[in-house]
């Protein structure tokens, strides 16, 4: 029972930690709609600005939102890809974590299965001896 309330504990603490990785990723959607909205308003002031042909002030906004939007899907790789790591690696430590407390668990199991063989081994002896006991006493 020691154990058991060991993994409880343990497994508790690891359902805390994915909490808190959901929560770090839900703020991380959040930060990516963002940059999509941002993203999305330059390609709108590139559109505006493309359908204003002709003046070097748009030509030179055009190139900057063109800038800008290189740089906010640059930022938003990034991000996805960062949390895309972040979240297997944690995933393997969550799994690799469940294979040892599987691994204890079995090892447990099979530790109390040897002593239930043995127990009934000890069962069946005693059981024998009782039978010879009875024997010899209706004897005597």
């Amino acid at each position: 029972s020691k154990s058991s309330e060991e993994i409880k504990q343990q497994n508790s603490e690891l359902s805390e930690k994915v909490h808190s990785l959901v929560s770090q990723n839900s703020a991380m959607k959040l930060d990516m709609e963002d940059l999509h909205k941002k993203l999305e308003m330059a390609e709108l002031m590139i559109q505006q600005f493309s359908s204003q042909a002709g003046s070097l002030d748009a030509n030179q906004q055009l190139q900057m939102a063109l800038e800008e939007k290189a740089s906010l899907e640059t930022q938003v790789t990034q991000q996805l890809s960062e949390s895309l790591h972040q979240l297997q690696a944690e995933r393997d430590q969550y799994v690799e974590k469940l294979k040892e407390e599987r691994s204890v668990w079995q090892q447990r199991v099979q530790q109390l299965s040897e002593q239930v063989h043995t127990m009934a081994e000890e069962k069946d002896k005693h059981m024998a001896q009782i039978r010879e006991l009875e024997a010899n006493v209706t004897e005597l």
